[in-house]
């Protein structure tokens, strides 16, 4: 016989939302299939207890099986752990322990028989949602001991409540709304404590010696370890070996001679040039933070300061000597980004170089909770205008052989913990952020770096195409610097570029929606080919056979903003690509051959905002406000959007006709309904069409009466509405036998809308 118990339901759901809630923690990191075959067996192990203790008889085989299911249930993770670690997949003991922490709390819960071991399963599960959203990096992880919390309350006031019923109530007063306000009034108070503590709490500090095999921190290892940077063994970000993690933002600086970065962009489209050593700019550091490393490292070779367009095929079969991690940089944050690391704006025809002047010496130096940020001055001003739209990345530098910090779009300012000195932060000419004074920046340095977000409304507002570059004597396409006269190709190049800037912006005459046109037309007529036969190795052969790489598809990118009226560049740096994102290890890895070209356009205010024309990458996204959205929207669908309120008027004043037609229409499809539910449909179709013709039935006075009321002033339907009650009171008051008279419900087909209002009219006159 099936036993149902509110209290043992509560409890199960309880548990398996404390399950739920290790999910998430596990489901993007382990193995898909020990993942998905350990939680099917706990789930199937829950089915089969649960129809035998429900559905099976009191024999001794339903019992046999529910205990067996309910025992598969609470080991199926400590099985788990063993089976995939024999297979070479292995799952991190801390995952394992919380999983078997809840498999426990919902083996209790199922095979519970008191109160009190119920009420050990509900204290076990609520432990495991609070601890798992405590170490939960998501913003969104309050949400599972919110649902979690709001569920336990339901669940005590009816155990409350029904303590009560053994005792004799002197009086009893129903209310339907007493547990909906407690829920509500417990999810009020959670969501205004949730508020108040909002961006209060200090990030925790991290311990520097491993007390679990996937924290980190010792010399203890675990191939499940994920902690730190990377996965597995080299995960464990320890003060014991160094040489052996990943960059982690700590007090921890090695003493190293090895420059391993190769020229990455010269190494993809030409040859490298080489540079000699220079002194190094350093700051002084306690000598327990300094640990010696000696090891032979390669050489590496660092480009010029100019960009030539005009490069020869790339050697192929180029590959890195370090076999464990080729990355360049780490990066911690939104992915289909660009990292700019130097920046062009002047064109001769073959190369691009810097003319203006944009170095700053001194960064504004503002501390943030105790930690020194340094921020470009010009930036700092946007900052405290809009501080919402800041977002704050982690750069983690692995193998960058530059003084140069790659950084997004819009940086305006750097923090490194422990280096305080205004003087190792600065801006390039180029309006690139660096470390002056030094050779390149220190391998696993982390760099905090918040930029600002740009919105669509800004570019509209700021980008008038009155702001056509003016450019030195020889930064024009083609020109020559020497004499001053112009080059022969000069004059085909124009032309070319306006061709294809006056074929792209046909109908178009904001200068921001001429740019999306230029910028889609490189995108949708060109091909990106950096590396085949066929790739073109100049701009004019990139022009006649539109395949080529992407420093050529930048170029030309600028070149057409230049011809509407825009001042652009040239911007080198990084694609931080979408696949590279390592959910375990918590950031994307930048390789080699991550290396890309795009440009920058500049607005009234003096920002530049980048712009993709390259096919295959990502780009930009300038999130419309809504107000942009809503003008969008209503000039793009202004004929259907009047169309609609004139029809939504017509609706809304024949909204009678309509109604009645519906319920009409509810009325025929009836016809296989049991008389009582048939009776029922009736009368509420009758009251919905008195309600539309303003005669709603009065509180407290009875159908029979009403109706009676209603249909006086014409006797055909007053006899009709006397058929349908005395069938009513037939049907509900009669033993449930079905009336005797099949017309009885023919009053739904007389009393429309049109005729109850002639009959109140007919009654008043």
């Amino acid at each position: 016989m099936p036993t149902w118990s509110r209290r043992r339901i509560e409890t199960i759901a309880l548990a398996a939302l404390a399950i739920a809630s290790v999910i998430p923690l596990r489901f993007f990191v382990e193995s898909r299939f020990w993942f998905l075959a350990e939680m099917g067996t706990i789930v199937a192990a829950l089915l089969v207890a649960e129809v035998a203790k429900t559905f099976g008889d009191r024999t001794r085989l339903p019992k046999r099986v529910a205990s067996l299911a309910t025992s598969v249930l609470a080991i199926s993770p400590i099985a788990f752990a063993f089976a995939a670690r024999a297979f070479g997949s292995p799952i991190a003991y801390e995952m394992s322990a919380l999983t078997l922490f809840g498999a426990a709390s919902l083996a209790m819960a199922v095979g519970a028989t008191t109160n009190r071991t119920r009420s050990l399963s509900l204290v076990v599960s609520g432990f495991l949602v609070l601890f798992c959203a405590s170490i939960s990096d998501s913003p969104y992880a309050a949400a599972v001991p919110l649902v979690w919390m709001l569920g336990c309350v339901w669940h005590l006031i009816a155990n409350h409540w029904e303590r009560l019923d053994l005792a004799m109530p002197a009086s009893v007063q129903r209310s339907w709304s007493l547990r909906p306000s407690v829920m509500i009034m417990t999810l009020v108070v959670l969501a205004v404590g949730g508020y108040a503590i909002q961006d209060r709490m200090k990030d925790p500090t991290h311990l520097k010696f491993g007390w679990m095999p996937t924290s980190g921190g010792s010399e203890w290892s675990d191939p499940a370890a994920r902690s730190g940077v990377g996965t597995g063994d080299a995960a464990i970000a320890a003060k014991d070996h160094a040489e052996s993690f990943g960059a982690v933002d700590s007090d921890i600086f090695l003493e190293s001679t090895e420059s391993t970065l190769f020229d990455m962009f010269n190494d993809m489209i030409g040859e490298p040039k080489k540079q000699k050593n220079k002194w190094e700019k350093r700051q002084g550091m306690n000598n327990e933070n300094v640990i010696p490393m000696h090891e032979r490292a390669a050489k590496s070779e660092q480009g010029g300061g100019s960009f030539s367009t005009q490069r020869m095929p790339p050697k192929k079969h180029r590959h890195f000597q370090d076999k464990n991690d080729a990355s360049v940089v780490q990066w911690d944050g939104p992915t289909g980004i660009r990292l700019a690391m130097q920046r062009y704006d002047t064109f001769d025809g073959d190369q691009w170089s810097q003319s203006a002047d944009l170095n700053v010496e001194k960064l504004t130096r503002v501390d943030i909770n105790d930690a020194p940020w340094f921020f470009d001055p010009a930036m700092r001003d946007v900052l405290s205008r809009d501080g919402e739209a800041v977002s704050v990345g982690l750069l983690k530098i692995i193998r960058l052989d530059s003084q140069r910090l790659p950084v997004p779009m819009m940086t305006a300012g750097v923090h490194i913990k422990e280096v305080d000195r205004q003087d190792f932060y600065g801006i390039t000419g180029d309006g690139s952020f660096f470390m002056p004074g030094r050779d390149k920046v220190p391998p696993l340095t982390v760099v905090h770096v918040a930029s600002v977000g740009l919105m669509e409304d800004e570019i509209r507002e700021g980008l008038r195409g009155t702001n056509l570059q003016t450019e030195p004597a020889g930064s024009a396409v083609g020109s020559r610097e020497a004499t001053g006269e112009p080059a022969a190709s000069a004059v085909g190049s124009r032309e070319t570029i306006g061709e294809l800037v006056e074929s792209a912006i046909i109908g178009h005459t904001n200068p921001v929606d001429q740019l999306n046109a230029c910028i889609e037309k490189l995108r949708t007529d060109f091909t990106y080919d950096r590396d085949g036969e066929s790739s073109a190795s100049s701009l004019e052969d990139f022009w006649r056979s539109r395949r080529g790489g992407d420093h050529l598809f930048a170029t030309t990118a600028a070149l057409m903003a230049r011809q509407i009226g825009l001042s652009s560049r040239l911007v080198t740096g990084f694609y931080v690509r979408p696949d590279s994102f390592d959910m375990a290890a918590g950031h994307a890895s930048v390789l080699p051959q991550d290396v890309h070209v795009w440009a920058e356009v500049r607005l009234d205010d003096g920002r530049w905002f980048e712009i993709e024309p390259t096919p295959g990458f990502m780009p930009p996204v300038y999130r419309p406000s809504w107000r942009l959205l809503a003008v969008r929207f209503a000039a793009a669908y202004w004929p259907v959007m009047t169309a609609g309120v004139v029809v939504s008027i017509c609706v809304y004043l024949t909204r009678c006709f309509w109604i009645d037609w519906l319920l009409s229409a509810v009325w025929a499809l009836a016809r296989w309904l049991r008389p009582r539910q048939r009776v029922r449909l009736a009368i509420r179709i009758i009251e919905a069409r008195a309600r539309l013709a303003g005669q709603r039935r009065p509180t407290g006075k009875s159908q029979r009466a009403w109706l009676e009321q209603l249909t006086r002033a014409d006797a055909e339907i007053a006899r009709a509405a006397r058929r349908f009650s005395d069938a009513a009171d037939e049907l509900f008051f009669g033993h449930g036998k079905e009336p005797s008279n099949r017309d009885a419900t023919a009053l739904v087909d007389l009393l429309h809308v049109r005729t109850i209002n002639a009959l109140t009219k007919e009654a008043m006159s």
